[in-house]
């Protein structure tokens, strides 16, 4: 692949995030100037990460959650009519689970949410998503960073992403970083 260097693709993590990417149907190129890191593992829920990238000298990080959801798209298609079972469309999944993220990382009221405009979807080959702007809370799990954007997107009948940009700074040189790291994925 493009944009890998040897030591980056032969990295495990690396392995598993790309088997994760393939069975969502989901692309990624590293992006420019960034650097493999070990993502945070923690026994809290939805701060566990598949992969994580790192600006070197910045203080910035991207880190990546991807979810198949094609046991659930069979399990909800295999309950159609039956009264007795009430399960969410699985192509919701992606907005439970965002905001779930926002409010474990941020708290309630912490965070800004806009639902992307069908352009940028289009431009992600998505059908949906969303993003939150987060003033994060002091943990540990988040390298104490201040501020984040999560963008979740999704894709009917195969899974969603989440993507969440992690700085100190919230204002035109974060978005700057964002930019870099933005177009890392894309549905196929």
């Amino acid at each position: 692949m493009a944009g890998y260097t040897q030591s980056l693709s032969a990295s495990t993590q690396f392995k598993t995030f790309q088997q994760a990417l393939a069975e969502t149907n989901l692309q990624f190129v590293i992006p420019k100037n960034f650097k493999e890191i070990e993502p945070i593992q923690t026994a809290t829920a939805d701060v566990n990460v598949d992969y994580a990238v790192m600006l070197p000298q910045s203080n910035f990080q991207v880190w990546f959650k991807v979810k198949n959801i094609a046991q659930e798209e069979a399990r909800f298609k295999a309950s159609d009519g039956d009264a007795k079972l009430s399960l969410a469309n699985p192509d919701s999944l992606y907005s439970f689970k965002s905001l779930s993220t926002a409010i474990k990382l941020a708290g309630k009221g912490n965070f800004t949410y806009k639902s992307l405009p069908q352009n940028v979807l289009d431009s992600f080959h998505a059908d949906a998503g969303c993003s939150y702007q987060l003033n994060l809370r002091d943990m540990p799990e988040t390298n104490h960073y201040k501020y984040g954007l999560l963008i979740s997107l999704q894709k009917n009948t195969s899974g969603y992403i989440l993507m969440l940009f992690l700085g100190n700074e919230n204002g035109p040189a974060f978005y700057k970083k964002v930019n870099m790291a933005y177009y890392s994925v894309r549905f196929n």
